[in-house]
Order: structure tokens, then sequence, then C-alpha cells
């Protein structure tokens, strides 16, 4: 994979420009490559993604580890996360990943209504409430706007399910995995002095990832070169649309296909490996508000009808074998946190 100087592509998925078999081909191009890209012509304001970041580091600093461990991660990948508790590179990250997390889970996505009764005190005043709620519709709604035209570009056909095929598999109210989540990366000073990585090199284990930016707080970093273990640093980007920034929506988002659809495509999709790197000389913490889409629990990963799947060359694919989203999605959770913790 090559990255220009603009590192990633930035599509605009609103429609105002381009038509929605156009803008379906640039998502698919971007997914093909780098894996990576940035969503503009969201929903999401810039008051509300300063809300949603306000709100993470209040809870991380203020909240006692007592408090927390009242809510730890359970088997739909709900809850907080310790330091230490995930190891995303066993082979870099002896001790696990220096970082804390508390995902957010049993959305009604549509509706944004979130059922999980079992959560910090925090995050259950209205005010808050709604927050989270309304951003977590936002999310699915973005993402199953991108997955539609992901459908468009891979012209699944029609007969089999068309545009339609990935939402289909993904609905609202049906049991899947999918999470919202916050991020809490402490400076290098803080913990573990000797090293600035903060989220090991990994691949996402899910359909795909949305993720917010904070401008100052850079810190994601994708591997470009795997053979010279280059790794390029992703910057904040406002967006290019002057409408868009002038009636106050946030920066684009970064969006990248996960390990579930890239093996659900054979691999014709990238699933890129990225970290998150702190610079020793900053003294502040990086927050992130992630979006973790993935499909129903019981949706068969069985290959996709679209004839763009049978020109992957013979060998170089991925050899899919049958398996539920939730049978994929424990495989991987199971070798990613860490006993004891």
């Amino acid at each position: 994979m090559s990255l220009d100087d603009t590192v990633l592509q930035i599509v605009d998925v609103s429609s105002k420009q381009d038509g929605d078999f156009t803008i379906g081909k640039k998502l698919l191009d971007a997914a093909k490559t780098q894996g990576f890209l940035f969503i503009d012509g969201h929903d999401f304001t810039q008051d509300e993604v300063d809300k949603l970041f306000a709100l993470s580091s209040k809870f991380f600093k203020e909240t006692p580890i007592e408090e927390k461990s009242k809510y730890p991660i359970d088997s739909n990948d709900c809850g907080y996360t310790q330091f230490h508790q995930e190891m995303l590179d066993p082979e870099t990250q002896k001790n696990g990943d220096p970082k804390e997390a508390f995902n957010f889970g049993n959305f009604e996505l549509d509706k944004g209504i979130n059922h999980n009764t079992s959560l910090p005190e925090i995050f259950k005043t209205a005010e808050n409430k709604e927050l989270l709620e309304s951003a977590a519709k936002k999310f699915y709604l973005l993402s199953m706007r991108v997955m539609t035209l992901l459908a468009i570009g891979l012209e699944i056909d029609e007969d089999k399910g068309g545009k339609d095929w990935f939402v289909n598999r993904h609905r609202p109210n049906e049991e899947s995995i999918t999470a919202m989540r916050f991020i809490h990366y402490p400076p290098c000073n803080s913990l573990d002095e000797s090293t600035d990585v903060r989220a090991g090199a990994h691949t996402d284990y899910g359909t795909v990832t949305l993720l917010l930016q904070k401008l100052g707080e850079q810190g994601l970093e994708l591997l470009t070169d795997g053979l010279q273990n280059k790794w390029t640093p992703i910057p904040f980007v406002a967006s290019p649309n002057p409408e868009y920034v002038e009636s106050g929506m946030a920066a684009p988002i970064i969006f990248n296909i996960a390990d579930m659809l890239s093996y659900w495509t054979g691999g014709l999709l990238k699933s890129t490996l990225h970290r998150v790197v702190l610079p020793k000389v900053r003294n502040n913490s990086r927050y992130s508000t992630v979006f973790f889409l993935n499909s129903e629990n019981k949706t068969l990963l069985e290959p996709i009808p679209s004839d763009l799947l049978k020109d992957i060359k013979k060998g170089a694919n991925i050899e899919i074998k049958v398996k539920t989203a939730k049978e994929y999605l424990d495989e991987r959770f199971a070798a990613t946190y860490v006993e004891g913790h």
C-alpha cells in the first residue's frame, strides 16, 4: 500500500456532488487499496463531538478505579477494560496495552435507545444519556449509508439483495457485538515510559470501524510498507467543503475496513495494520471515540454474491470457511484479553 501526500482519500457520502454509483466506486477503491479513508458529508456537528470528548475525559479522569471496575467488559463487549487488560500485539506489548476503555452496547441503533442499565452514574444523567444515544444512532445510520454504497460499488446481484445486502445483515434490533467505545491513552510520562506505543499493532475485528478525530490529539499510524516496517501517521484533516465548516459540522471521520469484512470478501477489501503512538514530549492524554460495527451474531459469513469477487486471483484471496459472525468474533476476542485482569 502506498500513500500520497494527502495520506488518505476523503469521500463525501452525502450525494450532494456525486451519484451513489460514483461514490460507491470511490469507497471500493480506497477499501481495496488502503483499507482506511476519511468520510465527509456526515451528520456529526463539532459541538456534539466536543461534548463526547469532554464526557470521555471526565469519566476517565474523575471516576475512581473502584467504580470503573464494577462494570467489567462482558461477552457482548460491553463495559470497562482496565490498563493492560487488552493485548493487541503480543510480540511487542508483553504486559498488555497501556490504555483503558469503556464500551457501550445493547443499543436499539436506529432509534438510539440504550437498553443497558449497567452503567456508571455519569452516563445515566439525562443530558449524557441523550448525547450517547444520539451519537450511537448517527454512527449506525452513517455506517449503513457507507455499507449501502459499498454494496453498490461491489455490484452485488440485485436478485440476491443488491444495495441492501449488507444492511440486511446489520439490522438495528438484532443481537450483535456492535459497540461504541471511549478510549483513554495516558501520556508517556505517566505510564509505561519505556514505550510510546499505547495500542499495539493490530487490525480491527468486525465489519467496519468509524473514529472521530480531535485536533491536537493525533497518534494513529498505519503500516504502509510491511517489508520496511514503515509506519505512516494519520493527521487531523479538516473538511475541504467550506459549506460543512461554516455550518459547524465536524471534521471528516476516519473509516476503516475490519477483519470480518475482509474475510467475508475473500480479501478483496483490505484490513490494514494500525497502532496508536504518543510522542514522549507530549504530556497530555489522548482520547478516542470509536464505533465498531459488527454483523448480526447469527449471520453466516458466506461468499458475497458479486462478480467482482470472482476476479480475485486464485491463491491470493482468503479461503472462507463459513461460520457465523458471533463464532468469528468470539475467536478474535478470546485472543485479545489478558487473563487475570
